[in-house]
């Protein structure tokens, strides 16, 4: 059986200004600035922010659905995520730019320790952006919650 693979697509147009652009994904328009590091006016969102705000996101979608098929308890799930990256390799200097490391906190309410262990196994399988990115960079994944009792 040959899997159908989803496909997915944005597109960036410099806007005429530098340091500022204008992305389109889907039927979605809005504007993205380079930081203040590349000369850009740092006044929207920026590309680093948008990287962890996908991670965050999918990260509450996935758990979301993880506990949903768990019959979970699971509530008031939130997810922050956090980058370290030197900004001077994207200047030019003899930096590496990638990110060093990067934290995913996934903070619920209702579990018990057995449900909140694999919530955090299930996700880090089903994730695609995780699984594609701990690849290359260590990815330190915490739930932290208020606990239930198991009986």
């Amino acid at each position: 059986m040959v899997t159908k693979l989803a496909t997915t697509s944005v597109t960036a147009r410099a806007l005429g200004q530098h340091g500022r652009t204008i992305v389109t994904a889907k039927s979605r328009h809005f504007v993205v600035d380079a930081p203040l590091v590349m000369g850009g006016p740092n006044e929207e969102v920026n590309p680093i922010d948008l990287f962890l705000v996908s991670l965050a996101s999918q990260a509450l979608f996935i758990c979301e659905k993880i506990a949903q098929q768990l019959r979970s308890p699971a509530s008031a799930i939130a997810v922050n995520a956090t980058g370290d990256y030197d900004p001077r390799g994207v200047v030019g200097e003899p930096i590496d730019p990638g990110f060093k490391s990067v934290r995913i906190r996934i903070l619920v309410d209702g579990l018990t320790d057995a449900q909140a262990e694999l919530m955090v196994d299930t996700y880090k399988k089903r994730c695609p952006l995780y699984t594609t990115l701990s690849r290359a960079v260590p990815i330190d994944v915490d739930v932290i919650f208020n606990r239930v009792s198991a009986g």
